[in-house]
């Protein structure tokens, strides 16, 4: 229904004076709720006041109980007192005010009974006061317990503010809101008043204004279609002239005549005056000049185009589609019969193909282009980039045929040579068929008598070429297996040496850090250098099963046997897996049966690898609650060690699968269970050394039974003197006495096997010790709490108590921690260097390695000789601390506590060193030290100082002039501080014993702490920088000076140009010249022909250590370097130089 005009401007008149009264209805709703939202924002700011107050009154109590507690004026008391009254008041006025909010209730009620406490306390403490019965820990405790609950008073306080400071904020911003949304209704029914007078306006003027606007939208309509029109001609014209360039550039069989038709196309279509086209090079980035239209001087003209350079160098780079230029002059030049001119325009279109472009076309206009040139280019630009690919594609096919047709003729050539030899062979071959012939008749005269003959002849012929054909491939098999193990070695030893190399830094720089001597590493840190070290051992322990793999393969193990006890064995086997299993939960079942002899005779070494790889295996695949047994028989000659789980199982179709090499029962990358797949191939071949047989039961979910059979051997009888372990040890220890100095070397050797023992004691006795021997674990602590030896050799497997728990029952004890230690075993080397041991040396010990053995423990007996050093410190309590940690180690301490005693001390005294703190009471300790060491008498005393200040870089300088370490105090200081004063102190003990040279087999003792090593200059010659980085930051730590060569003929250039060199390390791969040329080249001067080099590899394959000794070096390491055994091998051969 349409409304006449006077209706709708009636309607509009009824609606605005309804519009009027609803706005003043909604204004007068909004100012109540404003009013309401004003009482609510004042009732929240009443609990904010009021909790302020109660904090305030709480204040004024506590400050009234301590001015009470100082001065004791009851003006204090008083005030104390109002101000716990009117707390409650105050308590009860906030209860009411928050009564409406339930949480603030729960507050109230929590720091209402905190109030009390509080109360209560501050009570107590003026009970106490008044009756003058409070002492100062007393009044201590009240102060720490009031502290304690006023910081819970407080949070509770500001809990409650907080929730009425969120209510306040919230009941300002709804009371803002209601005010805002007022104002909006009145400005909202104003604007809309206003709004229905202007429509009212509208429909007036309306009328007026359709006609006016039907007019415009007519004209309007005409534009469209002229703009429409424009565009259809525009479109037509470029898709006609894209029809003319594809026709023109269709069936080209060349790319010349494509780029040549497109080129003269487009500039006819587009009135370009100059078209240029270059194309992309064939295996290269850039571009070269394809064809050029209309260009009168071609110097102008770049030939090549590279990606980056210029702008047509940024459109390949960029892979921009198009560009759109005005040219400067000199850019192009048009030439006429009238003259020169520079073209206005330059439009430049890259074809793009896959990603690349591949051709660039560049159009020169002397005019204004006509507008439908770019699209036109953008329409032709996807066809003509195929058609050039096609046309390239078609080239390189023609080359291809060509080639081919090449070939083809070449090989007729060879088949016309090969028809003209077959022809000599078939006239060859007829004058073989008549000599045949001749010789056949011969044949047949003495065919009957030679029959048999030529039977039996024929027989032995066929079997003589079956057995030379079968030897054939017996010889070629082998040949292939020998390059294949020579191949294998070889790769063995590159990827060995590729793995080694960045482990050994890592390994080197993970230990440094782990140990924080600098202390700027958090324990958080410590533990991430722990993580990074114990990987890269896991690293190293998979690298060698690899090796050891291909040693066992190669047939280049040897296994060493010797009498093992069955009871030993299960301990070792207890001490290795028991807390493994119990921290996964399982239950480890170690048992033998009756019919098992004591002892049997075996490779230890082995037999324990083989038996940790299947109980390892056992454990990783059993889940708790589960178990895991070993049991060992005897049966039928063989002995039988079954090693059972109740873990997961193993497929049948996978039981074989797993011995082999690098092969699991679940292979996939999605496995639960991680490994290499090494150990079980590593079982079976050292089974098969031992001749044994190894065997598995398993069905999945129910466990698995793995079963190694191996033949008990019978040791041969050995005549050796042997030690009878009845005797008491008091016999054996006087027995042969020696003088009085021989008395100082007693030795303890703890030793289970009665022919080691007996052979070690008697080479103990040749070399001046007084022997006295245990043979389990209980008995050497006896022996060493009783006679107190002077060095200890200990096996460490015993019967009783393992090796590793006795040493660390030694260095923990201070009476006996500072006795050498020199550990022994038929295993490998153990974890003797944290345990506090000198060395390790792996059964069997021959002569040269028991002398060493025995130099090395008389040498680090120097130390136990008694010094004594002089403790200048000003606190008592630290001087004691330090003085008893010197004392606990064999040194004898005189102590100072200032520079005035102590120069009385020295000036009385004799002293062998003195660590000096910087801060004394009467003088400070430079200047002290400034004054020591301008007295003749006093200047050679090794000085350590001991402080706890930042040095500035004067002091500094002038503490370096004199002391060289500056110890820091912290909770490790000490040790550094030991470490520091054993350095000097080991310089001014007697000349050590001279070691003498012996086999490079022996495993020579760890380097303590002792810093020997200072001002010592060492040549390390190595070409990987992780390697001198990690290697120097170890030794310059140890005190050496540190020479870098990167090669051997840097090495040997190094030699001559430094005298004073004591050491060589020679890394074997370097480039240029090698580590053996270069040890070769060095051991040729004479100059040079006592100069301990230590060789250091990588590749640690079998040979390389007797390479390195047949090129002259003296000792050998393997990479990833073991620190302390790097630096045990040093001072091994310092000494000896």
């Amino acid at each position: 229904m349409r409304f006449s005009f006077q209706q709708q401007v009636l309607a509009g008149i009824a609606f605005s004076i309804l519009l009027i009264i609803g706005v003043g209805l909604t204004s007068y709703n909004a100012l109540i709720l404003q009013q309401q939202n004003a009482a609510l924002v004042s009732h929240t700011r009443d609990v904010i006041r009021s909790s302020s107050s109660v904090k305030n009154l709480l204040l004024t109590a506590e400050s009234n109980i301590r001015g009470l507690a100082l001065t004791k004026n009851p003006t204090f008391e008083n005030s104390y007192r109002l101000a716990s009254e009117n707390i409650w008041v105050e308590v009860d006025v906030l209860k009411k005010l928050v009564s409406d909010n339930p949480g603030q209730v729960v507050r109230l009620d929590t720091l209402n009974l905190l109030l009390t406490n509080k109360l209560d306390l501050m009570n107590r403490q003026l009970d106490m006061i008044n009756s003058n019965s409070f002492s100062v820990d007393t009044l201590r405790s009240f102060i720490l317990q009031g502290k304690m609950l006023s910081s819970k008073i407080e949070f509770n306080f500001n809990r409650i503010e907080n929730t009425e400071q969120a209510l306040l904020t919230e009941r300002e911003q709804m009371a803002r809101e209601s005010s805002s949304q007022a104002k909006s209704f009145i400005v909202l029914g104003t604007a809309i008043f206003m709004l229905v007078i202007f429509v009212m306006f509208y429909f007036i003027r309306r009328t007026y204004n359709s006609q006016i606007a039907s007019e415009k939208e007519t004209n309007k309509l005409n534009k469209q279609l002229e703009i429409i029109a424009a565009e259809d001609k525009e479109k037509n014209w470029i898709l006609s002239a894209a029809a003319e360039v594809i026709v023109a550039i269709r069936g080209q069989p060349s790319f010349s005549g494509l780029a040549g038709n497109l080129i003269q196309k487009l500039a006819e279509i587009t009135d370009a005056v100059i078209a240029v086209m270059y194309l992309k090079v064939q295996g290269d980035d850039h571009l070269e000049l394809a064809i050029m239209h209309g260009v009168d001087v071609p110097e102008l003209v770049p030939t090549i185009i590279t990606p980056g350079q210029g702008v047509l160098g940024q459109m390949v780079s960029n892979r921009t589609d198009l560009v759109q230029l005005d040219v400067m002059p000199g850019y192009f030049q048009v030439v006429t019969g009238s003259g020169r001119s520079d073209p206005g325009k330059v439009i430049v279109r890259s074809l793009i193909f896959e990603g690349n472009v591949i051709a660039l076309i560049e159009l020169a206009f002397l005019k204004e282009p006509v507008p439908g040139i770019i699209p036109l280019l953008n329409t032709i630009a996807e066809n003509v980039s195929i058609a050039i690919v096609a046309a390239r594609a078609r080239e390189i096919m023609q080359e291809l045929l060509d080639k081919t047709q090449k070939q083809a003729e070449e090989l007729e050539t060879q088949q016309e040579e090969l028809s003209t030899t077959n022809e000599q062979l078939t006239r060859q071959t007829s004058m073989l068929q008549v000599s045949e012939e001749e010789l056949r008749v011969q044949q047949e005269e003495l065919r009957q008598i030679n029959t048999e003959l030529e039977e039996k002849a024929f027989m032995l012929e066929e079997q003589k070429s079956t057995l030379e054909e079968a030897r054939n491939q017996i010889q070629s098999k082998a040949d292939e297996l020998e390059r294949s193990g020579k191949f294998k070695s070889e790769f063995l030893a590159n990827m060995s040496h590729e793995l080694r190399t960045p482990l050994n830094s890592i390994l080197i720089l993970s230990r440094i850090l782990q140990e924080n001597k600098a202390q700027h590493l958090s324990d958080e840190e410590q533990r991430y250098a722990s993580v990074i070290h114990n990987s890269g051992s896991d690293l190293l322990t998979l690298i060698n099963d690899i090796l050891d793999l291909a040693k066992v393969e190669s047939g280049k193990v040897e296994l060493h046997y010797e009498n093992v006890g069955i009871e030993l064995l299960l301990v070792e086997v207890r001490n290795t897996f028991q807390k493994v299993a119990e921290n996964k939960g399982l239950n480890l079942k170690l048992s033998k049966d009756q019919n098992c002899p004591e002892t049997i005779y075996v490779d230890q070494v082995r037999l324990l690898q083989i038996l940790r790889n299947l109980l390892s295996n056992a454990i990783k695949f059993t889940s708790a609650p589960g178990e895991v047994s070993l049991l060992i028989s005897f049966e039928n000659g063989f002995l039988k060690f079954a090693v059972a789980d109740t873990g997961i199982g193993i497929p049948l179709d996978k039981q074989q699968a797993i011995f082999e090499a690098f092969q699991q029962a679940d292979g996939s990358t999605s496995r639960k269970y991680g490994g290499t797949g090494l150990g079980l191939s590593i079982t079976r071949e050292l089974t098969n050394l031992f001749q044994g047989s190894i065997s598995v039961k398993s069905e999945p979910g129910h466990g698995s039974v793995f079963t190694l059979r191996i033949p008990l051997l019978k040791a041969e009888e050995v005549d050796l003197q042997i030690v009878d372990f009845g005797q008491s040890h008091q016999e054996i220890y006087t027995k042969n006495p020696v003088d009085s100095e021989e008395q100082e070397n007693r030795l303890l050797l703890i030793e289970d096997d009665p022919f080691f023992a007996a052979d070690m004691a008697n080479r103990a006795r040749n070399s001046g010790f007084q022997v006295m021997t245990a043979e389990t674990g209980k008995k050497a602590l006896a022996l060493v709490k009783s006679f107190k030896p002077t060095a200890i050799i200990l096996d460490m497997h015993l019967p009783d108590i393992s090796g590793d728990e006795l040493l660390r029952t030694l260095k923990a004890d201070p009476k006996t921690r500072l006795i050498p230690v020199h550990t022994v075993s038929a295993g490998e080397e153990s974890n003797f260097q944290t345990e506090g041991a000198i060395g390790f040396m792996q059964k069997p010990v021959d002569r040269k390695s028991a002398e060493g053995i025995f130099n090395l423990l008389k040498l680090e007996g120097i130390d136990q000789l008694k010094h004594r050093i002089l403790l200048v410190e000003d606190d008592t309590y630290q001087s004691k601390y330090v003085g008893d940690f010197l004392t606990e180690n064999n040194i004898f301490v005189l102590y100072a506590y200032s520079a005035g005693e102590a120069l009385e001390l020295l000036s009385k005294e004799s002293v062998d060193g003195i660590i000096l703190d910087i801060r004394l009471a009467d003088m400070s300790g430079l200047d002290f030290l400034d004054k020591i060491k301008t007295e003749p008498a006093f200047a050679s005393i090794p000085v350590v100082v001991n402080t706890a200040e930042d040095l500035s870089q004067t002091d500094l300088a002038r503490v370096m002039k004199y002391a060289h370490p500056v110890v820091m105090k912290t909770k490790k200081s000490n040790e550094r501080l030991l470490d520091e004063v054993k350095l000097f102190l080991k310089k001014i003990s007697p000349a050590p014993v001279s070691i003498p040279s012996f086999s490079g087999d022996f495993s020579n003792p760890v380097v303590n702490s002792e810093r020997v090593f200072l001002g010592k200059k060492v040549l390390l010659a190595d070409d990987d920088m992780r390697n001198i980085f990690a290697l120097s930051a170890v030794l310059e730590d140890a005190g050496f000076t540190v020479v870098i060569a990167t090669n051997g003929l840097e090495a040997i250039q190094k030699l001559k140009e430094i005298d004073d060199i004591e050491l060589v390390l020679m890394d074997v791969m370097m480039p240029e010249m090698d580590g053996i040329e270069a040890t070769r080249a060095i051991r040729k001067n004479s100059k040079w022909a006592d100069l301990p080099i230590i060789a250091v590899t990588a590749k640690a394959m079998r040979g390389d250590r007797e390479e390195c000794m047949a090129a002259g070096a003296n000792d050998y390491i393997s990479k990833p370097v073991d620190i302390d055994k790097l630096l045990s091998l040093i001072k091994v051969w310092l000494h000896a130089a």
